[in-house]
């Protein structure tokens, strides 16, 4: 079910240069990898907005990275200033995401005190949090930009524990989050759709 006040952001800006290929363009199972998330997102979100250097061949309202270079952070900035509302953040190639876990996320960011600015999973056994599945409100666009300023892009060091809402998940739960960013990783995940090719 929609949730009224989220806008979903699937952040598609990245160079690809690892992969090798425009992986906004990857297809899984008859869609790209844009797409797909579009269709999670769109079950949790009325509104969808995909952020990027380029248009991408969506069916969604498309956004320009006001900041290129800086990896996630720009285009998270760029939608909080744009939007100013609570935004659902995705990154693009995350083909192992279900529905399940963004329930779960956005069921535990209403649990929230008010206190925290941004919820999100991390794992128990490494305390690494997954800031691209990940709720955004709009008071964190200040935490934001005053790391962007201070030249610190990762999202985790912009964000203090205590303005995070964390979501504890354990090993099982890893596959979740497994992200194509090298050839190696499309292979697996290709393996996996279309076992015996």
């Amino acid at each position: 079910m929609a949730t009224e006040d989220l806008n979903a952001v699937i952040l598609a800006g990245g160079k690809s240069t690892r992969l090798g290929r425009d992986k906004t363009r990857v297809r899984i199972r008859g869609q790209t990898l844009v797409q797909r998330m579009q269709t999670l997102a769109r079950r949790f979100c009325h509104d969808t907005w995909v952020v990027g250097q380029h248009p991408e061949e969506v069916d969604a309202p498309w956004m320009l990275d006001e900041i290129p270079g800086i990896g996630p952070m720009g285009g998270i900035i760029t939608a909080l200033k744009r939007l100013r509302r609570p935004c659902l953040v995705l990154a693009c190639d995350l083909p192992a995401m279900h529905e399940d876990m963004l329930a779960r996320l956005i069921e535990h960011r209403g649990s929230s005190s008010g206190q925290q600015c941004m919820t999100t999973f991390m794992q128990k056994h490494t305390g690494y949090i997954e800031s691209l599945v990940a709720v955004y409100e709009p008071r964190c666009l200040d935490l934001l930009l005053a790391s962007y300023a201070q030249g610190c892009y990762r999202l985790s060091s912009a964000v203090p524990p205590e303005s995070r809402l964390h979501i504890p998940y354990g090993i099982q739960e890893e596959h979740y989050f497994f992200n194509v960013n090298y050839p190696g990783d499309l292979e697996k995940i290709l393996a996996e759709v279309n076992p015996g090719t």
